[in-house]
């Protein structure tokens, strides 16, 4: 890139910049957003600005933005192996963007990422909070040791960053910024200089001579007061890197049932269990043992991948509570008569949620067990029915 190319790439940037900062600290609902909703939109603004340029894509301001773009970005985001789930909560943010540049139709509002992408099953895209089944590598398949060996062989860096998301649940951003040596605090692993998410700080107990092992590997690999990356590239080009490698090792989402992701989610199960408490995608039932204690390990498991709700685990390993309400063998839709409900479970309320896509605007219902869900749903198709007749 020639230095009038980058000035014009650095151009675009800033108009996006510009869009987010004067439209973005509000929400829709009038209230004020988040900095960290604000920064979110900022990264992803900046890194589809940064890649459009580098699909040859040269836009000069964000607001010229087109529907060939997205469609390119977004084809590029999934090629190249990054998280159907990420892809869309980003996709959400390129939403807000067209809405502000007067072009909202360049999303379509039920479809997101699926409709630049017909080929792929639409579900592939859908982003449920709560895991069904067990989302780590051992449950689905992968021998995990042999994983790490052929991760090796790519890559030793590589190798040493998939240990580190095993033994202590870093995500991919984690494995790549950590300098093992500093982080290193004896029978704590420290989370700090803005490596975490959103920048939030953790400290991450080493309670069993497996992390110890996997850290001591990566503290070689690296060397001394040295990240783990690799040396001499951009973050973006190390990020690129990784998911290149995930990809060549089967780990893709589309090469097998897994992701990169997935170590998270055996980490947080193995965690729970280290602790005494079988997670519910393995089987765990609520009554294993008393509910004061059980939140307690949830709670140890959640702060130490970086969270402070409870709730949160169940994206990673399901819920006690949803487990004993959900008898669905993990569908998310019911259907009756040619209608179909998408179903999905509040967290924070423990009630089932469903949606059905009427005529002109979507109807909403809830209920706290799956009986008095479909009860409503067909009642409700019931009454669609004698309206059309």
């Amino acid at each position: 890139m020639n230095k009038l190319q980058y000035e014009r790439m650095a151009a675009l940037k800033e108009s996006a910049r510009a869009l987010v900062l004067a439209h973005g600290q509000t929400r829709r609902d009038g209230k004020a957003a988040s900095k960290r909703t604000i920064d979110n939109t900022l990264e992803v603004a900046a890194a589809a600005c940064g890649r459009l340029w580098a699909l040859g894509m040269e836009l000069r301001d964000i607001s010229s933005l087109e529907e060939r773009h997205l469609r390119a970005l977004i084809r590029d985001w999934y090629s190249t192996g990054k998280e159907p789930k990420t892809i869309q909560n980003d996709v959400s943010r390129l939403r807000q963007i067209c809405r502000w540049i007067g072009k909202p139709h360049l999303i379509p509002a039920r479809e997101g990422a699926a409709h630049f992408m017909p080929e792929v099953d639409p579900g592939v895209f859908s982003v449920n909070p709560l895991a069904q089944r067990s989302k780590s590598w051992s449950e689905n398949g992968l021998n995990v040791v042999e994983k790490i060996k052929e991760a090796d062989a790519i890559d030793r860096r590589f190798g040493a960053m998939l240990r580190l998301g095993l033994a202590f649940g870093l995500r991919k951003k984690e494995q790549l910024r950590i300098v093992p040596t500093k982080a290193d605090a004896v029978v704590q692993l420290l989370i700090r200089d803005n490596i975490g998410k959103s920048g939030k700080d953790r400290d991450i107990p080493i309670v069993h001579p497996f992390q110890r092992a996997m850290l001591e590997h990566a503290k070689g690999v690296a060397g001394f007061g040295r990240p783990l990356s690799w040396p001499r590239s951009t973050f973006e080009q190390n990020r690129n890197r990784y998911s290149y490698n995930m990809k060549k090792l089967g780990v893709s989402g589309r090469d097998s049932d897994c992701v990169g992701h997935g170590l998270r989610a055996e980490f947080a199960e193995n965690m729970a269990m280290l602790q005494g408490l079988l997670p519910p995608t393995l089987g765990g039932t609520a009554d294993q043992m008393g509910e004061a204690e059980r939140k307690a390990i949830q709670m140890n498991v959640s702060e130490a991948m970086g969270h402070h709700r409870i709730n949160v685990t169940g994206a990673y390993y399901g819920s006690f509570r949803a487990r004993q309400v959900l008898e669905r063998k993990g569908e998310d839709y019911l259907e009756y008569r040619g209608f179909k409900a998408r179903v999905q479970t509040d967290l924070k309320t423990d009630r089932l949620n469903a949606v059905l896509a009427g005529d002109g605007q979507d109807i909403l219902f809830d209920a706290e067990t799956l009986a008095d869900l479909r009860a409503q749903f067909h009642a409700i198709v019931e009454k669609l029915g004698s309206a059309v007749s």
